[in-house]
């Protein structure tokens, strides 16, 4: 069985459980002071809560209704429920299961693994990184760039003369660049899409680092990790020299 499907039997058989345990307590009308207790443990073991627990109240809340026949008593139950409620705080939703990838190189995983990144961005791409000189994936942006994402490139000053550059034809085709202005480098090696995704590592986006070094890649839709991504390219992207070929 899968783990999710596993987890959500175990779950709904310990609110089963407990809800038995309640049942039983309720049989006299009362709630002693040792139920009390051993609904407790029982409660803290199971680790109710969030969803399950809101279910579980609302099925106590049912248990109660059920003892009463006159409608006046049960609206009466039904308005302690909806009150009760408002003491509780707010059910939980479920994390959104997050997703990550690893390549290393050489090879062509990372060259492919990038494509399908820029392939897969719907209206914002933005790139920042120490060059770019891999026809791929220069292609490859100016692909999105014609589809109508909104590419934008930071990159290091000094690499604009290494040969097989190709952030001059990226400018050419209407990409906004911006360069950093100092004796030092913009190394970063990162791509954000749509603010959501970022794509990371140490692998330099040129035909030797697919061919001949030893990289890594990493992509990731975890936001935790994406968020601050985001905010350092808009801080660099405030930052650094508009570029204008």
């Amino acid at each position: 069985m899968p783990q999710n499907l596993h987890g959500t039997s175990r779950l709904a058989a310990a609110t089963t459980d407990l809800l038995q345990h309640f049942k039983r307590a309720f049989a006299d009308s009362t709630l002693s002071v040792e139920e009390a207790r051993q609904l407790r443990q029982r409660l803290a073991e199971h680790g109710q809560n969030g969803t399950e627990l809101h279910e579980l109240r609302h099925k106590l809340f049912a248990l109660a209704r059920s003892r009463f026949n006159n409608l006046q008593d049960k609206a009466v139950v039904e308005w302690l429920e909806a009150a009760s409620a408002l003491l509780l705080p707010p059910a939980t939703p479920p994390a959104r299961p997050t997703h990550a990838e690893v390549y290393f190189s050489p090879g062509t995983e990372c060259v492919a693994a990038i494509q399908r990144f820029i392939g897969q961005a719907a209206h914002q791409l933005d790139i920042c990184v120490f060059t770019v000189a891999d026809d791929r994936l220069t292609d490859a942006l100016i692909s999105a760039h014609h589809r109508g994402v909104l590419v934008r490139l930071l990159t290091d000053n000094d690499k604009l003369l290494d040969r097989g550059s190709d952030v001059r034809q990226l400018f050419s085709a209407g990409i906004p660049v911006r360069i950093d202005r100092t004796e030092y480098h913009m190394h970063h090696k990162f791509a954000v899409a749509d603010k959501r995704t970022v794509l990371t590592g140490s692998y330099n986006w040129t035909r030797s680092a697919a061919e001949h070094n030893l990289e890594n890649l990493l992509i990731t839709d975890d936001h935790a990790t994406v968020q601050p991504f985001v905010q350092e390219f808009e801080r660099l992207w405030t930052q650094m020299s508009v570029f204008v070929g």
